[in-house]
C-alpha cells in the first residue's frame, strides 16, 4: 500500500482543547446545530464526539440545570414538572415546541412558525389535554386500521398506545415531512431527594 505523502492517518476535525469546550458548552444547553456551525464541523462529527444519541433514538436528560436551559424559552413555567419535551418538525424546522406532564395532564407550547398549518395545534395557542391527546392519534395509524395487531407487532408495540407507537416512528406519516423529535427529563436523585444539578449529561 503506497504511504500517504502528507502523513499517514487522519487528523482530528478538532483539537483536545475545542473538544473541552464543546463539551462544557453542550453541557451548558448549547445544541448540536449550534455548536456544529460555531466550529465549522457537521453534526454528524458532533454526535460522534459527544456520543450524543442521533434523531429517533432516546435523548435523556439527567441534570436539572441542563433541562432548564434547554427549556429556557418557556417563561414562568416549572419545567421540572415536564418530563417530556417534543419538538414539532416540518423536515428541519422546528415549528412547535412541547412540554407534556402525562401524570399530571398537563401540556404548554410554544410555537416557532407564522405558519398555522406547520403547527401542533394550528391557531390554539393553548391546547387541552384532550387537544393533546387528539394528536398523538393524528401522527400516527388510525385504531380502525386493518391489521392493526400485526402492525403493531412489527414495530414493537403490544397494544395501541399513541406515545409508544410515536416514540418508535417519530409521529412520520407519508403525507407530510412532520415528525416529532422527543427527549426525557430523568432526574439523577440525590441522598436528600433532590435533583441533582450536575449528573450524568444526555447521552
Amino acid at each position: 500500500m503506497a504511504q500517504n505523502e502528507r502523513g499517514a492517518g487522519r487528523k482530528p476535525a478538532l483539537s483536545d482543547q475545542a473538544l473541552q469546550e464543546i463539551r462544557r458548552r453542550h453541557e451548558d444547553g448549547e445544541t448540536v446545530t449550534d455548536l456544529a456551525r460555531a466550529y465549522g464541523v457537521s453534526r454528524q462529527t458532533l454526535h460522534n464526539y459527544l456520543k450524543e444519541p442521533e434523531d429517533g433514538q432516546r435523548m435523556v436528560y439527567r441534570s436539572l440545570r441542563q433541562w432548564q436551559r434547554l427549556n429556557r424559552d418557556f417563561p414562568g413555567v416549572d419545567v421540572q414538572d415536564y418530563m417530556i419535551r417534543m419538538d414539532y418538525m416540518n423536515g428541519e424546522e422546528c415549528c412547535s415546541q412541547m412540554l407534556v406532564s402525562f401524570a399530571k395532564r398537563r401540556v404548554v407550547v410554544e410555537n416557532r412558525t407564522d405558519v398555522p398549518f406547520h403547527r401542533a395545534f394550528g391557531m390554539k395557542a393553548r391546547p387541552t389535554w384532550e387537544d393533546f391527546e387528539a394528536f398523538l392519534e393524528e401522527r400516527c395509524m388510525p385504531r380502525t386500521r386493518d391489521r392493526l395487531r400485526l402492525v403493531l407487532e412489527d414495530i414493537g408495540v403490544d397494544s395501541y398506545d399513541p406515545m409508544a407507537i410515536i416514540e418508535k416512528t417519530q409521529g412520520r406519516m407519508a403525507e407530510d415531512g412532520q415528525w416529532l423529535k422527543i427527549s426525557y427529563f430523568a432526574p439523577e436523585r440525590t441522598e436528600g431527594g433532590e435533583h441533582g444539578e450536575d449528573q450524568s449529561t444526555d447521552r
